[in-house]
């Protein structure tokens, strides 16, 4: 098939979506499939992989960026007819396919505001999004849906109304020679080393681009009611934000060690050197540093309204805290993996249903959806 795939961006030190997105181009291209990405903008890796890049005007800042980028993709395509299959990986429409790895922005604001919902409803930037979203699900505006956990695919048919049988759930496929649990000692020998860090600590790694939304806030505090915090470092990545971060501080002060770091270009050499990832997310689709981390042998504690803690074993790999406002089970979880046994028990069963989530096995899985899309088109155009 020949795929026209549209995303935001394919400059992969900017986060999880860039790097799924990348492997989910080597398993299609893999398949003998054409892909052309239209996206606002692309890094040199992107640019060597070898497939057609067409760079998309950005928004002006001065409109909602999600219609501009539609109309600016579909100006770029010039037709439905141009391709066997139009792919969004981020809000477009119309399109024959759409993966929402960013989740579900209607239950997400109502999670997020709650009561005070419709007052922020006079904010033109809510209520366009949720407009565009509205159309996005509309009938005829796609033919398949791609949730990427069951509880995405569950909340798209409760908030939208989407017939189960156009919408599949198809996990991320991970690269498992970057994220393995081999060389774990070295790494966290390392981890200390280059950080000053004291061995006999527990390293708590937390790594999101939006501190709030991912948890870190409730994570610094199950860390401060600790018995005992002192025993902890916590190490952050991500994109920082100066103003959380100096309300962090605050609230830590000498309570346990912290190491801040921007976006590193070895993600898995941390996940290897930490003791264990605390990600108490409020909303998530799936969050692929969950699978990353798994897969690199780090216990994790995260939240039911994270997609990821599907992979997830309560009690053997990690464990799965009612919300991100369950600060006593944060706490406890956190305690629990302190003793090194458990830990280490613990790690050796981290990858358990992550190590079946290979790029291969998404990329067969999308092309099945990809496909249903295509043969509907084909017997639409008969009739």
């Amino acid at each position: 098939m020949r795929i026209a795939l549209a995303i935001q961006s394919l400059v992969l030190a900017r986060g999880g979506a860039e790097r799924f997105t990348r492997n989910l181009i080597r398993g299609l291209t893999a398949r003998g499939h054409g892909l052309v990405v239209f996206c606002h903008d692309w890094d040199d890796q992107a640019a060597a992989s070898g497939i057609e890049l067409v760079r998309i005007p950005p928004p002006r800042p001065w409109r909602h960026p999600w219609p501009e980028f539609s109309h600016n993709v579909w100006a770029a395509i010039g037709g439905m007819q141009a391709f066997d299959v139009v792919f969004g990986l981020t809000q477009l429409w119309p399109q024959d396919v759409h993966r929402f790895g960013g989740g579900v922005y209607r239950y997400w604001y109502r999670r997020k505001y709650g009561m005070l919902l419709p007052l922020q409803l006079l904010r033109p930037r809510i209520r366009g999004s949720l407009a565009f979203e509205r159309a996005m699900y509309s009938p005829g505006n796609y033919r398949q849906l791609i949730a990427i956990s069951d509880m995405d695919r569950r909340i798209v048919r409760e908030q939208y109304g989407v017939p189960a049988e156009r919408v599949h759930t198809v996990y991320n496929g991970f690269d498992q020679e970057e994220f393995h649990p081999h060389g774990r000692a070295d790494a966290r020998d390392g981890l200390c080393a280059a950080h000053g860090l004291d061995p006999q600590s527990t390293i708590v790694l937390f790594a999101a681009n939006n501190y709030v939304r991912k948890g870190l806030p409730q994570a610094v505090e199950a860390l401060r009611r600790a018995p005992q915090p002192g025993k902890f470092t916590l190490v952050a990545i991500g994109k920082p934000d100066r103003a959380v971060r100096r309300r962090l501080e605050a609230r830590i002060g000498a309570a346990f060690r912290t190491v801040w770091l921007d976006r590193v270009d070895t993600p898995a050499e941390y996940y290897r050197g930490a003791d264990l990832f605390l990600f108490p997310t409020l909303y998530d689709s799936f969050a692929n540093v969950i699978g990353e981390a798994l897969l690199c042998g780090l216990p994790v504690i995260t939240t039911r309204q994270a997609g990821g803690a599907e992979m997830v074993i309560h009690g053997e790999n990690g464990f799965v805290a009612r919300d991100a406002d369950a600060l006593r089970e944060l706490t406890e979880y956190a305690v629990l993996l302190t003793d090194r046994g458990r830990c280490a028990a613990f790690s050796q069963r981290a990858p358990g249903n992550v190590a079946e989530l290979t790029i291969a096995r998404c990329g067969e899985a999308t092309e099945r959806v990809l496909q249903l899309a295509h043969e509907e088109k084909l017997r639409n155009k008969k009739h």
